[in-house]
């Protein structure tokens, strides 16, 4: 209901649906606008799952590879937590695993393909629950991407007989190793391609660096594995400090986080956000600007504590991060607001996902202590100010334009969405 900031609710569920049925009609993916891009990343999912049965089956794992595919493992989720503060903030590549492409390709290089799509499993999982959560059918379809092309580049290593790797590689191994990196990247590659469209060159060309480099970083973890498990924290704690200090332009740097939501702190949006306009130029695309302020929130943290109104202000931070891109900016402008600031997004596209936040946000429940009754929620809605901001514009200006109709949302009853209009 317009207005109304609080809502309570039983904790029990509608009789005769079944929970995985009403967790898969409510999947984002059925509101993609077209319809070919759906079945499209649901046939990867699916060749994916396929391929890897098909692949254990051929290829049974062994005993003797517990001990490699552990050292992998560890390494791989050591090394993810201490670059998780980069990689909240990378900005999206067309490898989904960033930090963790090194360890899954060094599985695929010296494990089964049951063991190495178990890495890019374990690398998903914690990509989800710690550092970001993208919509779960973009979750889904990326490791089902980087799985398939794991798999692809091992079946290469196979049929030229490069594996298992020895202890010494001679010229060969080492030229047939890079073919298969060559390969695992233009798997993957033609696979987020086919779903995204291509990207322009320019843009482009900083995240293919950084991928590759991620990749090429595999080759010695890998032979490490195998003839030298001693070396693989050393080469575990260099691909950190690389991947922290920047490899090419695949992040965002010098980023503060805000530590109740887990976003930008103020200062640090609008350094990026400055940063961002002045990055794609006079000549680039446009640009848009949300504002959001949470309803009531006052009165909700009074009537029942600061312990709840914190856990709203992280589900409302989670909910923004799940409905946009990783290049777009989310920040936290003040005690119940938020920012985010939308790459490359026109007016009308960028009202689409405030109102996509806005009901999103409507929908989310925080859940009390338990009464007689049984567990009781609380959630929140949202006002939202929409504005564009052109390529030869002040982002201040297009702040101030987007604040202003922010206000106008609160004036007209709360819990909506207004654009402001174009200054031209």
């Amino acid at each position: 209901m317009v207005g109304d900031s609080t809502v309570a609710a039983g904790g029990g569920r509608r009789p005769g649906r079944f929970l995985p049925a009403v967790f898969l009609q409510r999947w984002a993916l059925w509101r993609l606008p077209r319809r070919g891009q759906v079945w499209y990343l649901l046939l990867v999912d699916v060749l994916a799952v396929a391929a890897v049965v098909l692949a254990a089956l051929r290829f049974p794992p062994l005993a003797t590879m517990l001990a490699p595919f552990a050292l992998l493992l560890g390494g791989m989720l050591v090394s993810a937590e201490l670059a998780r503060p980069v990689e909240r903030h990378r900005e999206e590549t067309l490898l989904g695993p960033g930090v963790d492409t090194p360890w899954i390709f060094a599985g695929v290089l010296v494990l089964r393909p049951g063991f190495a799509v178990a890495l890019v499993a374990f690398s998903a999982l914690h990509q989800w629950f710690r550092v970001r959560r993208r919509p779960a059918y973009r979750q889904v379809f990326g490791a089902a991407s980087t799985a398939l092309a794991g798999l692809v580049a091992g079946a290469f290593l196979t049929a030229t007989g490069v594996r298992p790797l020895g202890e010494v590689l001679d010229a060969r191994s080492v030229t047939l190793l890079t073919v298969a990196g060559v390969v695992f990247l233009a798997v993957n590659a033609a696979l987020v391609t086919a779903a995204d469209g291509p990207r322009r060159p320019r843009e482009a060309a900083p995240g293919h660096a950084f991928d590759a480099a991620m990749t090429a970083f595999g080759l010695p973890l890998a032979w490490a594995a195998v003839a030298a498990p001693l070396l693989v924290p050393v080469l575990a704690g260099a691909t950190v400090v690389l991947h922290r200090g920047g490899l090419g332009r695949g992040r965002r740097s010098h980023v503060t986080l805000d530590p109740g939501t887990g976003v930008l702190t103020a200062s640090s949006w609008l350094g990026a956000a400055e940063a961002e306009l002045t990055r794609l130029g006079r000549h680039g695309p446009g640009q848009a600007v949300l504002l959001l302020d949470l309803d009531h929130f006052r009165q909700l943290n009074d009537r029942y504590g600061a312990r709840i109104g914190d856990a709203v202000l992280r589900a409302v931070a989670d909910t923004l991060r799940d409905e946009v891109r990783a290049a777009d900016l989310v920040g936290r402008s003040g005690g119940e607001e938020f920012a985010v600031l939308l790459a490359g997004t026109g007016r009308f596209d960028a009202m689409a996902i405030a109102e996509r936040i806005r009901l999103r946000v409507a929908s989310t429940l925080v859940a009390l202590k338990a009464s007689g009754d049984g567990p009781q929620f609380v959630g929140v809605t949202v006002s939202i100010g929409v504005a564009a901001c052109a390529a030869d514009e002040v982002l201040s200006d297009a702040l101030l334009a987007a604040e202003a109709a922010l206000l106008r949302a609160k004036a007209a009853g709360r819990n909506r969405t207004i654009c402001a209009e174009p200054t031209s």
